[in-house]
């Protein structure tokens, strides 16, 4: 929130063909291997010209909950959500958390980062879903969004389950020795999409859990970025008091409404739309989609949810040199 002489421009799970082609990364079976996702993180770098680098490996939490993932699905998902809403949910073995496979080589990810980062390169990175989202897993995102009116304190219960087992494992990630090294963290609750969920929905069932999980992330000295999709227009007061360092905004929002409404409190990143113009529109028409987010006063110039695999490559660089050769001052923030 300091003055800065010009927007900065990152990506968001930029994982595409060009990539691989230049990493020489084999997609199958590539989330088990630190060195393959560090290898795409440091081409999307160098390549596209993002001034972050950032690992994207947001099941590891689930995974230790007992979720299998269909990873060779172009976009992983869960195969099966294993717990009833209305039954036992006990927070497992923590102590044994660090020595979980799967958690090790997001650690060993993060530490390979750093040092193909430099000391001074930004570095992010993401390993679970936000509460709600992360709930609807376990549950059933649909199950979950109908047993709000029908059985709201069943639904609160599991929610709360999961900010707080997210709280814990991000403690463990991010104490000395682990991934300690990272600029700022990311939490992605798209199942509290300002499609869905009204401002008081949020504020009952996102905002009180998203602070538990925020509030742990901070303590341990790391900064955290906050993306919810859909239109959020109207529950961005209300997150921007879940405690996140910046608020990514989907493409849905209005870059001008969004910082006249929370500018002055937290970061704003956003939100050249990754669909219209990144995957289907043309360079010129992606810089004017920059343009309007760069004079809009948005801090953090990226996409406005996942960039599309199929991205042509002269669309991403255009989004980043339109930002890199701004002139536009964003002042110091409240």
């Amino acid at each position: 929130m300091e003055e800065i002489d010009r927007p900065v421009v990152t990506g968001k799970t930029v994982i595409t063909p060009a990539l691989f082609e230049r990493a020489g990364v084999n997609p199958a079976g590539m989330f088990d291997r630190a060195k393959d996702l560090v290898a795409l993180a440091k081409e999307a770098h160098d390549y596209y010209r993002f001034e972050n680098y950032e690992v994207f490996q947001i099941w590891s939490h689930a995974e230790y909950l007992g979720l299998e993932i269909e990873y060779n699905a172009p976009n992983p998902y869960v195969k099966k959500s294993p717990y009833l809403l209305d039954g036992e949910f006990e927070m497992p073995d923590m102590d044994r958390y660090l020595e979980n496979s799967k958690v090790k080589n997001v650690i060993e990810g993060y530490r390979l980062l750093r040092k193909v980062a430099g000391k001074d390169g930004a570095i992010n990175g993401i390993t679970s879903w936000g509460p709600m989202t992360m709930a609807g897993h376990l549950v059933g995102t649909e199950n979950l969004m109908i047993s709000i009116a029908i059985d709201p304190d069943l639904v609160k219960r599991v929610i709360k389950f999961c900010a707080e087992y997210d709280a814990e494992a991000y403690k463990l990630e991010l104490s000395s020795g682990n991934i300690d090294m990272l600029d700022y963290f990311a939490v992605a609750d798209p199942t509290a999409s300002g499609d869905m969920v009204s401002p008081e929905m949020f504020e009952e069932f996102g905002l009180p859990f998203n602070q538990i999980e925020q509030r742990a992330i901070r303590s341990s000295g790391v900064l955290s970025e906050l993306h919810i999709c859909g239109d959020t227009t109207a529950n961005l007061p209300l997150m921007a008091q879940t405690g996140a360092n910046a608020i990514s905004l989907d493409q849905k929002v209005d870059p001008y409404t969004a910082v006249k409404l929370v500018g002055k409190k937290v970061a704003l990143c956003g939100n050249v739309g990754p669909i219209v113009p990144l995957l289907q529109g043309t360079p010129e028409l992606v810089r004017e989609h920059t343009l309007r987010c760069i004079d809009a006063g948005i801090r953090v110039i990226q996409p406005g949810c996942s960039i599309a695999m199929d991205s042509p490559t002269a669309n991403l660089q255009m989004m980043c040199d339109t930002t890199r050769s701004s002139k536009k001052r964003i002042g110091k923030g409240e």
